[in-house]
């Protein structure tokens, strides 16, 4: 099977899965899970589409790449008279000749194969962008799907706090029929409870500005339910030993690959240096009264000045290598930063939102209940209530806030690295 009826059969193929998938997906009515969400999108992006291409163009190359170049056909008339009795005459001048040969360029083993180096330099390189570009993909749908998620759980979490900022003002209320409390006590009550409404309609609009981000990847399924989340405070894998998978970081996997490449061309330059050759054969037909003849000519160029061609070209393809080696280490460098600061802040995240669910939210929920008990007993005031219900909403917000922060470092970490057995 040529490439590109390979690169055919596999578009069709992830055609025929998104299909499946979305027909069965659109069929269910069970939310949509992160796995799925990536699945989907992996499997109709253009971006992939593109470097499977990209990898098809280079697998095609591949094989031309150590051929010999194709003969040449070479025919015409040598000394033709232009003028006197004989003028365009082919047949009567002894020295006019119709000819037709082949001829064939040999180009040198070692450039060949500095050229098959090349090519497969290349296809390396083109598979480890493939495989590059599939983990940034599902690193970014991961971060859409937790977007919506996240926007959305804050809506919720701030809705479960609509019927308490109700009972601080109905206690309000009730209050002022007893005697107890002044009209300033019902205004302040009812000005919570329209703050409250304001937060949750304007973290709505967030949600659904997340929403449309997630239908970026996943336009046919933007507002179906999102499922449960995956175990923020699981890897999959030791932390620890991720700074040591650094090499395999999608970031620095192609440069392997552009060195391989870089190298041939180097040795493609230098073997360039010691020149092909070629062998050319001609039958020259003459006139009737004339013997035909057939010529034989190698043709050989002469690389004399050296120093002005190829070893210009030579240094330029090993500046090259050298270049690669800088911007390697250099990614090496700003990514095993990267990563090891997102370790930390999966690690601080983590520890916050578990001090968040075992401490503080309950504290903060209990003591709003306390004071809303006292108040409604006549033994505590309004202003020691909303205060209390005021630090409710900001621990809720705040623990959206380091939930959302662990998720996002979540998969930033998860897709930095290809799983064992996945592409």
């Amino acid at each position: 099977m040529n490439p590109l009826s390979s690169l055919a059969a596999r578009v069709c193929r992830a055609a025929a899965i998104s299909t499946f998938l979305l027909s069965s997906i659109a069929g269910a009515d069970e939310p949509l899970s992160l796995a799925q969400a990536v699945a989907l999108a992996e499997a109709q992006a253009p971006a992939l589409r593109a470097r499977e291409a990209g990898v098809a163009e280079a697998t095609a190359a591949l094989t031309p790449a150590g051929e010999l170049p194709d003969p040449e056909l070479v025919f015409g008339v040598d000394n033709l008279p232009v003028d006197g009795a004989d003028a365009f005459a082919v047949s009567r001048d002894s020295m006019t000749m119709r000819t037709i040969g082949v001829m064939q360029t040999f180009t040198r083993r070692d450039t060949r194969r500095a050229n098959v180096e090349r090519a497969a330099g290349e296809l390396d390189r083109e598979r480890a962008l493939l495989a590059a570009e599939r983990l940034a993909v599902r690193e970014s749908v991961a971060h859409a799907w937790i977007a919506a998620s996240a926007l959305q759980a804050r809506v919720d979490a701030l809705q479960t706090l609509r019927p308490r900022a109700q009972l601080n003002a109905d206690a309000a209320t009730a209050a002022l029929v007893a005697g107890r409390g002044g009209a300033a006590d019902g205004i302040a009550a009812r000005t919570a409870l329209a703050a409250l409404d304001d937060r949750i309609a304007a973290t709505a609009a967030e949600r659904d500005a997340a929403r449309i981000e997630l239908a970026r990847w996943l336009p046919d399924l933007a507002d179906r339910a999102l499922g449960e989340a995956p175990d923020w405070f699981d890897l999959g894998a030791d932390p620890d030993a991720l700074p040591a998978r650094l090499d395999h970081h999608r970031e620095l996997v192609a440069y392997d690959a552009a060195e391989r490449a870089a190298q041939a061309d180097a040795a493609l330059a230098r073997a360039r240096k010691r020149p092909d050759w070629s062998l050319e054969l001609m039958y020259a037909q003459r006139g009737g009264a004339y013997a035909n003849m057939v010529s034989l000519q190698v043709r050989v160029p002469l690389p004399l000045f050296a120093h002005r061609r190829q070893d210009p070209l030579i240094a330029a393809k090993e500046a090259a290598i050298e270049r690669l080696d800088a911007e390697r280490d250099d990614a090496r460098q700003r990514h095993g930063a990267e990563l090891r600061k997102t370790l930390l802040a999966w690690r601080s995240a983590a520890d916050r939102a578990r001090r968040y669910e075992r401490d503080l939210l309950p504290l903060a929920d209990a003591r709003a209940d306390a004071a809303l008990a006292a108040y409604r007993g006549g033994r505590g005031d309004l202003a020691a209530t909303l205060l209390a219900f005021d630090d409710a909403v900001e621990k809720r917000l705040a623990f959206s806030d380091v939930e959302r922060s662990l998720a996002d470092a979540w998969a930033t970490l998860a897709y930095a690295f290809a799983q064992e057995g996945q592409p």
